[in-house]
């Protein structure tokens, strides 16, 4: 039963990688294996335009916005606790001046908006965050208990570049950048598009190149050490 988990073990890396090598080696290697056009890719609607900066004015104050509110949580010192604090008491006080001035103008005072939300909208929300629950657990139990060897040194080797860049930035930062990159490398690789895929294909031939011997002479073998 061990050998022949072993070997449907082998089966689907030597799939895995055959699959990526033919995916660079072709000459229509496009960046994440999309197939359709970018704003598709990136869902379409909206959130696609503010990413490809097709509403330009949106994208912009985006970035304007991250960048203000990065400056006063970075360098005026203050917690975070303390700017929603005194937010929160501006918007107050604001609102009340703004409710007793309507008053005493003899107007009528805006209705609060009630949130309405139908069953049948919580209960899909709700079947779909617990799939995604559920699949997460599922992937943590692989990983733990070993059934995915090569998923689990990806997730560690992850882990632990996500643990070298926090150590040289604090969580709002990497979270400014990430915000900043998520609106300009879109618009970016959209304008560049065939470049990119271009360099992109020929290191992913040489990634798969790499990949291919560290699988065949150190990853294959230490799942069978760990057996002995």
């Amino acid at each position: 039963m061990e050998n022949s988990g072993n070997d449907d073990g082998e089966e689907t890396r030597n799939h895995t990688i055959s699959s990526i090598s033919s995916v660079a080696s072709s000459d229509g290697y496009r960046l994440f294996g999309r197939q359709g056009s970018l704003r598709q890719f990136l869902g379409g609607g909206k959130a696609a335009d503010i990413l490809l900066w097709k509403r330009r004015s949106v994208s912009f104050g985006i970035i304007v916005i991250a960048t203000v509110a990065w400056l006063i949580i970075e360098k005026s010192g203050l917690s975070l606790l303390l700017i929603c604090l005194d937010i929160l008491l501006i918007l107050i006080v604001v609102l009340f001046i703004h409710a007793n001035y309507a008053a005493y103008r003899n107007r009528q005072i805006e209705t609060f908006p009630e949130l309405e939300l139908s069953e049948e909208m919580i209960s899909t929300v709700a079947a779909s965050f617990r799939v995604k629950i559920n699949n997460v657990l599922l992937l943590a139990h692989d990983i733990t208990i070993g059934q995915d060897f090569h998923l689990f040194f990806k997730v560690v080797i992850c882990l632990w570049l996500l643990s070298a860049i926090g150590s040289y930035c604090s969580f709002f930062t990497l979270a400014y950048v990430g915000t900043v990159l998520s609106v300009t490398l879109p618009a970016f690789y959209g304008k560049y598009e065939q470049h990119v895929d271009k360099y992109c294909g020929m290191m992913h031939r040489k990634f798969s190149q790499h990949y291919r011997i560290v699988d065949e002479s150190v990853m294959r073998r230490i799942p069978l050490f760990m057996q002995r």
